[in-house]
Formats: structure tokens, C-alpha cells, sequence
């Protein structure tokens, strides 16, 4: 029977240290597909209106010719990063990914909700959408995605009519966390539910688990990919490759590649030790998760410490350089129903470790 071999990726920065090639490492498995799908987690261009944000991620147009030569098919720009550089940089973007045949979703020119995309191989019609969470709003002349339930399952229900699988790529859940939140499940579900085959999840720079749920597949988290991890605090350097093997009933079968980035910004497989490793984690967390064991209470005691730190130094480092606007909206901030019950899990998470002596 005709297949057809889908291959995805995380996050996707273009950064490069020592002049060293983005994908060197992991050419040979990336060109092993028939569709290949990353997150482009930067601007294609240096000019335009830089945002007032803690990270700006910017690359110059040719370093686009990089995703060209790693065989990417389809990108992502639904993203919190795709206005960095606001309309000018998103338009260069799109011009850039243009100009190399490599096609797009999640974001375009107009005012209009982006369309999805239909792509055919082997005979196999596929259906991509791409959107992202945030507070944001897109300038006129462009937009950008937002991941609303209702509008996403009007869109999956639209493109399935025209096509033997729908792919849907989410930029979600919570930075430097390790599992999505009940809701995140909740979500994925409803998507699978409504016509989605294959979820594709990315934002929390790390790996999370994966989910055969009814006759589809969630990766809840892909992370990053080729990155510059040294700007986060537990450096996390492990990724993956995601492989789907598709027909033109459903998924016949999948597997992960696990990969490690090195201090040049490559992703490389990863190998002996360091391969069982990765292979264990993706396998815990995609335990918790199938069991049904990421409960509210709990998942709030998980990302509690993380969120609060991360997000209280990117408001810090805004402030010193903007003022008064963003201490209001740290203010406010503070106080929202999310960070209430940050605290409280974090408050139960000392109180059962002091009791435990520590140990949890």
C-alpha cells in the first residue's frame, strides 16, 4: 500500500557559533522523508520594528538557505517570535521562505485568518494548520494565528473534507516545563476528535511525552531542535526527530530519533548511553501522560518555581529598559488566576518535601 513519511521537528533558530552548518549533523536523517516539517523560531530579517520582549530572535535572510538545504518541505510561523521584527520582518520572512520553495503556515499577508495548507505525496492528500498562544496582536498587513479552540476545529473540520489527514502544529503550553497541562490534553483531544490525525506541539524548549489517542498521534512537545541552549538555565541540550509513517487510512506507525544539541548549535542523533537516556525520558513522560497521571494539582506544583523565575526576570530585564508600562503589567500579572495557583502548588510542593525530609 502507498506511504508516506513525515518527519518533524522542534524549534528552529538559524543561530550558528564557529561558522558551523545548522544541520551538518543530521542531514542524512532529515532527507529521509517525503514531507519535512520544523517550527521557525526567528525572523528572517534584521530590519523592521523590534519588540520590547526580553528575547528578540533575529537572523540574517541567508540563513535561510540552510532550511533549503536540509530538505524542509514546511514551516511553521505561528509563533511568539514571528513578529519580533513586527509586519517588515514577518513580510522579509515570508519573501525569504518564498524565494527557496519552502512553503508556510500559520501566518501570511492580509487580515484574514491564515488559510491552512494542502500538500499531496504519493497520492495521500495532507492538510496542515499552524497556531500559536500569546498576547499579541498582529499589525495590519499580516497575521498570525491564535490558537482558539473553536476556530481551530471550524479549520480541521473544513480541510479534512479535502484531505486524507489533517497535521496540526501548536506553539503552547509553558516554557521549560516537562509535561502540558491537563488543559493542553484536554485540547489535543478535542482536536483528534474533530478530524486532526497528528498534533504537533512546541514552545516549552524541552521534550515532553507522546500519546496514541484514539486513531491519532500528539507530541505533545517536540523542543527545540537547533537552538542556542545555553540561555536557559538547565542548558537542556536532548531533542528529536518525530518519523510518521502514513496511509491513506491512518498512521501505520511512528518512532522517535533522539538527538542532542552540541555547544555549536547542531543537532546530531544521539548515541549509546546518551540515546538510552533520551529514550527513557520520552518514554516516562509519555507514561504519565497515557495514564491519565498530569492532574491540575499536580502539574501546578511541577511548573510553579519555573514559571514564576523565568517569567519574573524577563519582566525585570523589560523594566530596566522600558519603565513604567511593563512594572504596571507586572503588577497585574502577579495576581492573575495562573499565578495564584502557581503559588499555591509551589506552597504544596515545600510543605510535602519538608515533611518528607526532602525527599518527593
Amino acid at each position: 500500500m502507498t506511504s508516506v513519511r513525515l518527519r518533524a521537528v522542534g524549534d528552529v533558530l538559524l543561530w550558528m557559533r564557529n561558522g558551523k552548518r545548522p544541520f551538518a549533523l543530521v542531514q542524512h536523517e532529515l532527507q529521509q522523508k517525503d514531507l519535512l516539517f520544523g517550527n521557525l523560531e526567528t525572523v528572517l530579517s534584521e530590519s523592521g520594528t523590534e519588540s520590547k520582549k526580553r528575547w528578540v530572535n533575529t537572523t540574517p535572510p541567508e540563513a535561510g538557505e540552510y532550511l533549503r538545504e536540509a530538505g524542509f518541505d514546511i514551516l511553521s510561523v505561528a509563533n511568539n517570535h514571528t513578529l519580533d521584527m513586527g509586519r517588515e520582518g514577518l513580510e522579509k520572512t515570508l519573501e525569504e521562505l518564498e524565494g527557496r520553495g519552502i512553503a508556510y503556515v500559520g501566518g501570511g499577508r492580509g487580515d484574514e485568518r491564515p488559510q491552512g495548507l494542502i500538500v499531496e505525496r504519493n497520492g495521500i492528500r495532507f492538510g496542515f494548520l499552524a497556531y500559536t498562544t500569546g498576547r499579541f496582536r498582529s499589525p495590519p498587513g499580516v497575521t498570525v494565528a491564535k490558537l482558539k479552540k473553536k476556530s481551530v476545529i471550524e479549520d480541521i473540520r473544513a480541510l479534512k473534507e479535502h484531505t486524507d489527514h489533517v497535521v496540526v502544529s501548536l506553539h503552547w503550553g509553558i516554557e521549560n516545563t516537562y509535561y502540558p497541562s491537563p488543559d493542553q490534553v484536554r485540547l489535543a483531544h478535542a482536536f483528534i476528535d474533530n478530524g486532526a490525525t497528528l498534533i504537533l506541539g512546541h514552545h516549552s524548549h524541552t521534550i515532553q511525552g507522546l500519546e496514541q489517542y484514539k486513531d491519532g498521534l500528539i507530541a505533545y512537545s517536540l523542543g527545540n531542535f537547533q537552538f542556542d541552549t545555553e540561555i536557559f538555565k538547565e542548558q537542556i541540550n536532548t531533542s528529536m526527530i518525530l518519523s510518521v509513517d502514513f496511509d491513506r487510512h491512518g498512521i501505520r506507525d511512528y518512532t522517535t530519533i533522539p538527538c542532542v544539541i552540541n555547544s555549536d548549535f547542531q543537532p546530531g542523533v544521539a548515541e549509546g548511553q546518551t540515546r538510552e537516556l533520551v529514550e527513557r525520558w520520552i518514554a516516562k513522560c509519555s507514561e504519565r501522560v497515557r495514564n491519565g497521571n498530569v492532574t491540575r494539582r499536580w502539574w501546578f506544583e511541577q511548573i510553579g518555581a519555573d514559571y514564576l523565575e523565568y517569567n519574573l526576570e524577563s519582566y525585570r530585564y523589560r523594566i530596566r529598559q522600558h519603565g513604567l508600562a511593563p512594572l504596571v503589567e507586572c503588577g497585574v500579572w502577579l495576581f492573575t488566576p495562573f499565578c495564584l495557583n502557581c503559588y499555591a502548588g509551589l506552597i504544596r510542593k515545600r510543605l510535602r518535601e519538608r515533611g518528607t525530609g526532602g525527599q518527593t
